[in-house]
């Protein structure tokens, strides 16, 4: 076990101020991110962010122009992917198709001259752990989506490796078998004990699986955190766009009342963490639609004055777009009742301010 100089674990994997330079487009600059060997983390970021990249770089697919890697304390910069102990999983299952389940999971044990009873029992735990009793035999195109993908999770795991990088797995899936793979592929992690390295732009993904959520943004990173922190407490305006669904306001925060004040609604609400700033401030305001408070326009309460435009149903949810005089739309998402908000009706939109993000603007 390495460990650092204070006695402690140290990280698994640490990726040291790593840079890709591809001619005059900089993939990554200076990222540095610390893994902990039993753990889940995503790397999220929009497309060309850079997450797929710094991919490459952990699997020694490809090198970086500056910074280091290192797995356990050896520095594996220079080392190519075959000797790294690394799996991978990629978007498209790059099944054999004219070879069957087991030839398929057994064809990287083959590749690298593992004796045969080691590939009979490497077999036999694939099949148990990936639950594919009964189809061992069969060909891909015998296959479901599902079945597909736990067979490629397979070849990725039946080298025994000591990390698994996943590379957007689950795109080509439906929205229910997905969700029902981010059950499994956290299972399978939690099962087997060795760190999972998780790219994808998919923030639900992202959330539903990881420890924690690294988020990447014109290759730098953005934020690196525990995924309910990274929901809940977004530290660049950025995440607070990105992760989760949000509605953005400009605003003033003025530090004689301690407001912020959004003087195109005529509304105002406190806001403490502010309050060191001096004078008036421009800022952005960031509220997760779920978050919106929704009272009968006549109840005096103070918010933003709107109307139900639409209502969108999605099972237990119910969005509502809402038209404010300022001849906006903002969307709210609110608990399903038993009867929807009339087209029509009248409301005063609100939230706590303990419950929105507050950022300079221009940050």
């Amino acid at each position: 076990m390495n460990q650092s100089q204070n006695g402690a674990e140290a990280p698994y994997i640490r990726i040291a101020n790593i840079s890709r330079q591809y001619g005059q487009v900089r993939a990554l600059h200076d990222l540095s991110i610390d893994i902990d060997k039993h753990e889940f983390i995503a790397i999220l970021g929009p497309s060309g962010s850079g997450k797929s990249t710094l991919l490459r770089l952990i699997a020694g697919l490809d090198r970086p122009t500056a910074g280091r890697i290192f797995f356990d304390g050896v520095d594996v910069t220079d080392l190519p992917p075959h000797k790294r102990g690394i799996g991978m999983v990629f978007q498209e299952f790059l099944l054999f198709p004219h070879r069957t389940v087991r030839e398929n999971l057994a064809f990287p044990l083959r590749m690298t001259n593992q004796p045969p009873q080691m590939i009979l029992e490497r077999l036999d735990w694939a099949e148990a752990i990936l639950s594919l009793n009964g189809l061992m035999d069969r060909y891909p195109n015998q296959l479901s989506g599902g079945q597909q993908q736990r067979v490629a999770l397979g070849r990725g795991l039946v080298t025994h490796p000591t990390l698994l990088l996943l590379d957007e797995p689950l795109a080509n899936l439906d929205r229910e078998l997905r969700n029902e793979m981010e059950v499994e592929i956290r299972r399978y992690q939690k099962q087997l004990g060795i760190p999972f390295v998780y790219v994808t732009h998919n923030q639900e993904e992202a959330l539903s699986m990881s420890d924690r959520v690294a988020v990447i943004n014109g290759g730098k990173l953005e934020a690196l955190g525990e995924r309910q922190l990274i929901y809940d407490h977004p530290p660049t305006p950025f995440v607070a766009r990105f992760v989760g669904k949000s509605t953005r306001f400009d605003g003033a925060f003025d530090a004689a009342s301690k407001k912020v004040d959004l003087q195109r609604y005529n509304y105002s609400f406190p806001y403490e963490e502010v309050a060191e700033r001096k004078g008036n401030a421009r800022v952005e305001v960031f509220v997760k639609n779920e978050r919106f408070e929704l009272l009968p326009s006549r109840s005096g309460s103070a918010g933003i004055p709107c109307t139900v435009a639409d209502v969108v149903l999605r099972g237990p949810f119910v969005e509502y777009i809402l038209e404010t005089e300022a001849d906006e739309r903002i969307i709210a998402v609110q608990p399903k009742r038993e009867e929807p908000l009339a087209l029509g009706t009248k409301l005063s939109l609100s939230w706590n301010p303990s419950q929105c993000h507050v950022f300079p603007a221009g940050r």
